[in-house]
């Protein structure tokens, strides 16, 4: 089983596995040397407690791992340590991969989702993704894009603007809505504004008289993705508009139309095309 938890160094000494929980009971490895002097082989046990720490779920169960975590005494400098253990994080007293999972995660779900996932406490959760939250602030450099993003996103029953730098797909910021005093008081403080030439966006005329107001040196580019959604729309609208015109027998012929109009011309197969003449 030892093997099956990836703990190096490790010892197993008991299991127990409950209904939710399992629970292991290991054993530290033993230091090389005293980590005060660096001298081998001069240190003695001197007393030993059981520490838990949690570890990621296996078949969804919580898992705690009581590590036996002893002190030492050298006989060389005379100092009492206890060793730090490989592959935990005593801070949070967990093992340094579900800290690691729970870092990725608490960026993608809610506290409380991640929190009962892995058998933690919300505010170990939270403690953990505001430590990296703060970590990557102190590293991230702020870069005026070449190619801006502008879109909305729907988000507790509002729209809201959000800005991307699409080369390098990172996001920007999130603004509190998306109306065109907001978003152009946003562009008139981004710093080296000029550098920015090209701004894709969506066909909401609020984005484009902000960019034309505080951009005027930008390319404005209609995000693909809805010219294709307006094209479809009016293939849609005349769809419906000839089937209403046609009689009960006609109109059998062209089941599946919509589906076959949608696909992707190297998408038709030869069946379909065939069908396809039957309409003209």
């Amino acid at each position: 089983m030892i093997n099956s938890l990836s703990l190096p160094g490790y010892q197993l000494v008991d299991s127990d596995e409950q209904n939710e929980d399992i629970h292991f009971r290991l054993e530290a490895p033993t230091p090389v040397a005293c980590e005060g002097c660096g001298v081998q082989g001069e240190f003695v046990r001197f007393g030993k407690r059981d520490v838990p720490y949690r570890d990621l779920p296996i078949h969804g169960k919580r898992v705690t791992l009581w590590v036996v975590r002893r002190r030492y005494t050298c006989r060389a400098c005379k100092t009492t340590f206890r060793p730090q253990l490989p592959e935990m994080v005593d801070g949070f007293r967990m093992t340094l991969r579900l800290h690691e999972y729970v870092e990725k995660e608490s960026f993608n779900h809610p506290y409380t989702f991640v929190a009962a996932q892995t058998g933690l406490d919300e505010k170990t959760v939270r403690d953990i993704f505001n430590a990296r939250a703060e970590f990557l602030g102190r590293w991230h450099r702020f870069e005026t894009p070449r190619i801006l993003g502008i879109d909305e996103l729907y988000l507790n029953k509002r729209y809201r603007c959000i800005l991307t730098n699409i080369e390098e797909r990172t996001l920007l910021d999130l603004l509190a809505t998306r109306r065109q005093d907001v978003v152009t008081n946003y562009l008139m403080k981004l710093k080296d504004r000029q550098k920015v030439e090209i701004v894709s966006m969506d066909m909401w005329n609020p984005y484009r008289a902000a960019v034309k107001a505080v951009l005027p040196q930008a390319r404005i580019v209609v995000d693909k993705f809805h010219v294709v959604r307006m094209a479809n729309d009016a293939l849609e609208r005349v769809r419906k508009g000839l089937r209403k015109e046609l009689k009960p027998s006609q109109s059998r012929t062209l089941k599946g139309d919509r589906k076959i109009l949608l696909k992707r011309a190297h998408e038709v197969s030869d069946r379909e095309r065939l069908i396809m003449e039957t309409w003209t």
